[in-house]
């Protein structure tokens, strides 16, 4: 009689080649009578069964290719009994060992494999995985990275301050040109395209870019500064490798990338093609779709952390738990950690905290994430009161002032620019400033 529970699918985590082996952690919560059935079908589904036995899935092949259940604790850890539970759902984390060799260093094919039909299962929620070497030494990663945009820009010890391209849809290519080179010349780091601004008739990627270039050259040669601007090349992957080519024959310093809408793949094709050799600003768009609810999707972490630095980001932007769009600071935190921390050689990836950052949160943000930070800021700067380049000469004070251990008030004694920003929108959090908080 052959066992309920496959001793060729429930293991010991110490019974598996973890150099051989992709480790997935899940969250579940469900009606189940029993638990451990459920995590075993899970295993099975997304590596070698269905529903039913089928001829060919012998026990060597589960043995070789199914999935292995590792770990399986339910929350609370019932031991000797457990409540009544008619009419509750119980709640787990739990661990499956999927074998690379079934997938390869493929990301698209890992995704389908760990939560592809099972995302469709009710609540389930990836929320981490552990790659093998073999898989990672497949990712080239970030070709630019914390210390090589740092390298490329001359910015050595404070955040990073980016600004875009505002209003969001509209402007033509003499608009956009003239607010790049407003904030250029105020000393801005690194201006991006809005993740809304395309492609579009009345202003191309190429007409901007032509501008663009033409500006940060003079730039340049009046200031000596490097300022990077970013068009946004999001679009058809065949078309897009096209546009960061011409971006790079144009002279633009660096691109940007919806990345979450095209698929990381599609990033990671731009980012290790070396006819671009550019660096890249992922934008966090439809990341909320896939991160946002507490029983389902993928843990913010990984779509905002690990798959993008794998995948050639050199600055992820996302939200910020202070600012105007709803995150846990422990998880704006765990994201940074997986975009700076070691991780095999890889380079840094520079996190961006976003959405409703201003002059009087920087410090709150380098106390949560050191100095290596780049400040993503939109209102900040265009609705500063004294203009545009007033409101980057205050974010750029700001960051020196953090950096050097200077409090902001201080600091504004002699910046005009930044006690305007410090009295009209204050310092630390203020959720008043955000409709959308209210």
């Amino acid at each position: 009689m052959n066992a309920k529970y496959d001793p060729n699918i429930f293991k010991l985590p110490e019974s598996v080649d973890k150099d051989t082996h992709i480790i997935c952690t899940y969250f579940c919560e469900g009606y189940t009578s029993d638990l451990l059935n459920k995590v075993g079908s899970i295993a099975i589904e997304q590596t070698t069964g269905t529903w039913a036995p089928v001829p060919l899935e012998t026990p060597e092949v589960r043995r070789r290719h199914g999935g292995k259940v590792i770990a399986v604790h339910e929350i609370p850890c019932y031991e000797f009994n457990m409540p009544e539970m008619e009419g509750k759902e119980r709640m787990a984390v739990f661990q499956i060992a999927f074998p690379f060799e079934n997938m390869g260093p493929n990301l698209p094919q890992v995704l389908t494999s760990v939560i592809g039909n099972i995302s469709m299962a009710g609540k389930l929620k990836l929320i981490d995985i552990d790659f093998p070497k073999v898989f990672t030494d497949a990712f080239q990663g970030p070709r630019y990275g914390v210390e090589g945009l740092r390298e490329l820009t001359g910015v050595q010890k404070r955040p990073f301050i980016v600004s875009m391209i505002k209003p969001c849809t509209g402007a033509t290519p003499e608009n956009a040109g003239k607010l790049i080179r407003e904030l250029a010349m105020a000393g801005i780091d690194w201006i991006k395209d809005d993740e809304l601004f395309s492609d579009t008739e009345y202003c191309t990627v190429k007409a901007r870019a032509k501008i663009a270039a033409e500006i940060l050259k003079d730039v340049y040669e009046r200031t000596g500064k490097r300022v990077i601007y970013s068009p946004n090349i999001t679009d058809r992957p065949d078309k897009m490798l096209d546009k960061a080519k011409m971006c790079k024959e144009m002279g633009i310093p660096g691109i940007m990338i919806n990345a979450l809408t095209v698929g990381w793949p599609s990033m990671q094709m731009v980012a290790e093609n070396d006819e671009v050799g550019l660096p890249i600003l992922a934008h966090p768009a439809f990341a909320g779709a896939m991160y946002e609810s507490h029983y389902s999707g993928v843990s913010s972490h990984l779509i905002l952390g690990k798959f993008m630095r794998m995948s050639g980001a050199d600055i992820v932007i996302y939200p910020c738990a202070y600012g105007k769009v709803d995150i846990q600071r422990e998880r704006y935190i765990r994201i940074a950690q997986a975009l700076l921390t070691d991780f095999r050689g890889m380079k840094r990836t520079f996190p961006g905290p976003a959405a409703g950052v201003y002059q009087g949160l920087i410090p709150d943000v380098a106390s949560d994430l050191g100095m290596d930070f780049s400040i993503s800021a939109g209102a900040a700067m265009h609705a500063h009161p004294m203009g545009a380049a007033a409101g980057v000469e205050s974010l750029i004070k700001a960051a020196d002032a953090t950096a050097e251990g200077i409090p902001l008030r201080e600091a504004a004694k002699d910046c005009e620019s930044l006690q305007a920003a410090l009295d009209l929108w204050g310092e630390g959090m203020n959720q008043q400033l955000f409709d959308l908080k209210k």
